[in-house]
């Protein structure tokens, strides 16, 4: 069976591989891909594989768009963190879908619904994901954080959040400076979050864009931010990303 998977995370892709080589050792996975530009032009240029691993949220947009632009007939099997009523979606209009963290057990569940998909000969895909294009035009994004104050439980707005920024544990900043910490990773959070507002600029710091208040051109290509309130250490954008970070500012 080849396998393609669509995935930004360098982490999520070598976890998803080795699950998959587990169950199956026979399993080839043509090709990693990380953005919906780079799904693209490898669509038009490859014939589909038997199965895709896809992810919600790419390095460069979300992942509905890559079927804005090529047709893709073969089955799907989507790796996301959304919340409850997009998954459900999924489900009701038969797209099978992992919830991140992957495990093994979830992989052995969804490659069993893939086969018994083949074998019954049936090929909805094509209604699929146009039903996903009309829940991808209203995407439900974290509205609001409830976190830990002492002995009280405070509600934070995601539109007063700064940036996220993992130290051992992950906080969240607000613009007044507060910070507190939170039961999510980077990778949970940026699956979560609007990518028109928030950016990950590297493993450490998920960024608004309104906590954005200067970049610098820096050395080697890199960019420097400062960011509001102040990060208590130097914030870069590599050379490598550079690009892609001034076209999302830019959009």
């Amino acid at each position: 069976m080849t396998v393609l998977i669509i995935e930004d995370e360098e982490r999520a892709y070598k976890n998803l591989k080795h699950i998959l080589l587990e169950i199956d050792p026979s399993i080839n996975i043509v090709s990693w891909l990380q953005s919906v530009e780079q799904s693209i032009e490898w669509f038009n240029s490859n014939t589909s594989p038997d199965l895709i691993f896809l992810d919600i949220h790419l390095s460069d947009d979300l992942s509905f768009k890559i079927f804005e632009s090529v047709q893709v007939s073969c089955p799907i099997i989507f790796t996301t963190a959304f919340d409850e009523f997009a998954i459900k979606a999924f489900e009701l209009n038969s797209i099978d879908y992992v919830l991140k963290p992957i495990t093994q057990k979830n992989i052995e569940t969804s490659l069993a619904k893939f086969n018994t998909r083949i074998k019954s000969n049936s090929n909805p895909y094509d209604k699929l994901i146009e039903d996903l294009k009309n829940i991808s035009n209203t995407p439900n994004y974290k509205e609001r954080f409830l976190v830990n104050k002492g002995d009280e439980l405070v509600i934070i707005l995601t539109t007063d959040i700064s940036y996220f920024y993992k130290d051992n544990d992950t906080y969240i900043v607000l613009e007044n400076g507060n910070r507190y910490p939170i039961k999510f990773t980077l990778e949970q959070l940026i699956e979560l979050l609007n990518p028109v507002k928030f950016y990950r600029i590297n493993r450490q710091i998920i960024v608004s864009i309104n906590a954005i208040s200067k970049i610098t051109l820096w050395f080697k290509g890199k960019l420097k931010l400062q960011l509001t309130p102040k990060f208590n250490d130097d914030v870069f954008v590599s050379r490598e990303k550079s690009a892609h970070f001034k076209s999302w500012m830019d959009r």
